[in-house]
């Protein structure tokens, strides 16, 4: 039964006591009904007032919940006529896009290294400009590029890998083509079109090592490792990431933002990379994860630019990878690679074997999005924001558990790191598994390591408001002290 009959709306319905806001449960709603067929394309749904009317919420609630449907391509607005049910239902979108958000309740719920509840280091959903993007998707699908219909936008939406370029020159420094950029479905998909280039099988050990930091991304370790013949662990320290003992075809590194260390790779360090790549014939893959946010300096130029200053095009070996998730919401699952010349064409012709897994659709959305000023201030005011929450975090931290924390206030990012004094009983693994319990994120930093390694919590600021944070901040407080 269709939601523009009043009869249709008693599927949906909102409880008070789930820890959801009023929006995602009604989303989530909605998004279920899609997935299960019971609204089919083109079907179209009551305006959110007239919704908001019949659930008794606030239009803001209705508005919301459309909204971020809309950004996620299941809905989508025609002028003068309303919001219906997209046509990419038809493409199979739906499945992957109720699964992924599945996902995401599920890593809520685990408070997994995704992020989600106190603590989350993902942006701030609550105050993306939905209404700007929902404005970027109706313009570019009011009249569509017949090419996107039929996806043949080899390596990427053409407009989009422009905007790409226009916002690494405008915020990292970063100088390229258009024809360097890649679009991917994040930096998964980038790591293993990477790999598959680079990584041939048949290698030898030595030609098929990959290098990477110690610690890290779990998931990154364990994806690479699936596909290298050998990983050598590099530790991190002051300046950065080591070099490896051993000859290695790749090293994947985060220079600006050492995740989770939040250590600057120095300038010596940098350049005494580019030295045993040239040396070694090895490739660098920069992962610039959360670049975007610097609060006390300018970053340091990028290894890919300091690269492309220093020599030839046929020399020059790194990879920077980037994603969307940190600017924009994690379910648009849209990155990029830049490539120096040398290597675009066997990246595109695998990306071509493998197929593509970015959204089409989106791309040219993005695009839009991007390119309108509104973008820049949303940018300068999440950096304002998140700066606050850091530094009200870290003063929390310091006024409230100096007894057995001992935090550190990052340069930029999403996130702080707080080592555990010496002498305290109880471990960063138990922590994070009680502040679990809680639904609070509080991630250990040992299992970061191979093996385990130091004890500390990695403490997301950024997705989290004051008043959460603080209340983070007392349940640490009371499991340290009860302990």
């Amino acid at each position: 039964m269709s939601l523009e009959d009043d009869l249709g709306t008693l599927a949906l319905n909102t409880d008070p006591n789930d820890k959801r806001p009023l929006y995602r449960q009604l989303a989530d709603q909605i998004r279920q009904l899609i997935s299960e067929g019971r609204l089919v394309v083109d079907e179209r749904l009551p305006s959110s007032r007239k919704l908001a009317d019949l659930l008794s919420l606030s239009r803001t609630t209705t508005l919301n919940a459309y909204d971020l449907l809309l950004a996620e391509g299941l809905l989508v607005s025609r002028p003068a006529s309303g919001i219906f049910v997209s046509n990419l239902v038809e493409a199979g979108r739906v499945e992957a896009s109720a699964s992924q958000a599945g996902a995401n309740e599920s890593a809520a719920s685990t408070q997994s290294s995704e992020g989600g509840g106190i603590f989350d280091a993902g942006p701030d959903v609550e105050q993306f400009p939905f209404p700007d993007w929902s404005r970027s998707l109706a313009r570019v699908w009011r009249k569509p590029d017949p090419l996107l219909l039929r996806d043949r936008h080899e390596a990427g939406y053409w407009p989009l890998r422009q905007a790409v370029c226009r916002l690494v020159k405008a915020v990292r420094g970063v100088d390229c083509q258009p024809q360097q950029v890649i679009i991917t479905a994040g930096s998964r998909d980038a790591m293993a079109l990477i790999s598959r280039v680079l990584l041939k099988q048949g290698d030898s050990e030595a030609e098929g090592r990959v290098a990477l930091e110690n610690p890290c991304y779990p998931p990154l370790r364990h994806g690479l490792q699936g596909m290298a013949n050998g990983v050598e662990v590099c530790p991190v320290d002051e300046s950065g990431m080591c070099l490896p003992q051993h000859p290695v075809k790749m090293a994947w590194m985060t220079p600006a933002r050492q995740y989770p260390l939040t250590t600057s790779m120095s300038t010596e360090r940098r350049l005494a990379w580019l030295d045993y790549s040239g040396r070694n014939q090895s490739w660098l893959i920069e992962d610039d994860y959360d670049g975007e946010y610097h609060y006390r300096k300018t970053p340091l130029s990028t290894v890919f630019s300091m690269v492309t200053q220093r020599y030839p095009q046929e020399q020059q070996r790194v990879i920077l990878v980037g994603s969307f998730s940190k600017l924009m919401f994690r379910t648009l699952r849209i990155g990029y690679l830049i490539a120096p010349p040398s290597l675009v064409e066997r990246l595109v012709e695998e990306q071509q074997k493998m197929g593509s897994l970015a959204s089409v659709p989106i791309q040219p959305a993005l695009a839009d999005f991007l390119g309108h000023r509104r973008f820049a201030s949303h940018l300068r005011r999440m950096r304002r924001c998140y700066q606050q929450r850091r530094d009200f975090l870290h003063q929390l931290l310091s006024q409230q558990l100096d007894d057995w924390l001992i935090p550190q206030l990052p340069d930029g990012g999403m996130h702080l790191l707080a080592h555990l004094r010496p002498g305290t009983m109880i471990t960063d693994t138990e922590i994070e598994q009680q502040m679990a319990a809680d639904g609070m994120n509080a991630l250990a930093l040992s299992r970061h390591y191979y093996p385990a390694g130091e004890q500390g919590l990695i403490l997301g600021y950024s997705g989290t408001p004051e008043v959460d944070l603080q209340r983070g901040v007392g349940t640490l407080r009371n499991l340290f002290v009860n302990y």
